[in-house]
């Protein structure tokens, strides 16, 4: 007679977890915005020599700049254009970090290129904009350069970490049972890095948006995200400008959450991975 009792009530437990954690997110999210409202008042509110508008102008000239950017199709072109400029960059810059790391891997290849790569690694990027300014001038392709610089040590260290800690015996295995290097590399080599490149590609995509906004700043072309936030402070539009800059913010953290929950999603159905 217990037991039958307890079955019937266990389920009730999962039902209170599960209402416990809706009240958690709930206040949690209303708590949020009461917070963002008490910003926005203040800023409404605050006297111009406390929060000059001219310089970040008001949250109702604010909201009427993002208005006019979204019916006017000018943020969807320029976010179309920034993206496309750091998809060409993760192209390039990923396979040319796997390849490196792959030859640094190579004793030979570790005593000709580690060097160079520690001291190219170490030069601050944002030095070398104006060098590949006067390389390639002023275009894109100084921008898919410049971002290139930014993600392929991001790709190199994953991919150098992940070489490093294959298992060794499953290798020798592998290769005792006669499998060649391509073999080798499709059913071990890869599959072993694929947690490395999520976690390298999570690191990477926010790191290229910021870099591409940089670069359109200091080397503005047709349109971009960075050319129209560069034209607006230009012209001292200070509304314009920091609705520029809430809809840059907004887009890195929706990309990075993005970015958690697929490698999170990766994590719990693999098993293998990292916890973010």
């Amino acid at each position: 007679m217990t037991s039958v009792a307890t079955a019937v009530a266990a389920p009730s437990h999962p039902t209170l977890a599960s209402r416990l954690l809706t009240r958690r997110v709930i206040t949690l999210w209303s708590l949020r915005i009461l917070l963002a409202a008490i910003i926005i008042v203040a800023w409404e509110l605050a006297p111009a020599n406390v929060v000059p508008a001219d310089a970040v102008g008001r949250p109702g000239g604010v909201a009427a700049s993002i208005w006019h950017l979204i019916t006017s199709g000018q943020i969807f072109s320029a976010l179309g254009n920034t993206a496309l400029t750091i998809a060409y960059s993760i192209v390039i810059g990923a396979p040319a970090g796997a390849l490196l790391a792959v030859i640094t891997a190579v004793p030979i290849g570790r005593w000709l290129l580690q060097p160079i790569i520690s001291v190219a690694y170490a030069i601050p990027k944002v030095a070398l904009i104006t060098l590949y300014i006067l390389f390639l001038g002023v275009s894109v392709r100084t921008h898919v350069l410049f971002v290139v610089t930014a993600v392929i040590f991001i790709y190199y260290f994953a991919i150098h970490q992940s070489l490093e800690e294959l298992d060794q015996s499953r290798l020798t295995a592998l290769r005792l049972m006669g499998a060649g290097w391509g073999k080798v590399t499709t059913a071990f080599l890869i599959p072993s890095s694929v947690p490395q490149l999520f976690a390298a590609t999570r690191i990477a995509l926010p790191l290229a948006f910021v870099s591409e906004i940089f670069a359109e700043l200091r080397v503005p072309t047709s349109s971009g995200l960075g050319v129209l936030l560069n034209t607006d402070a230009t012209n001292l539009d200070g509304a314009s400008s920091m609705a520029m800059l809430l809809i840059i913010t907004l887009i890195a953290y929706l990309l990075d959450v993005f970015l958690r929950a697929r490698l999170q999603s990766f994590t719990e159905s693999t098993g293998v991975g990292f916890q973010v």
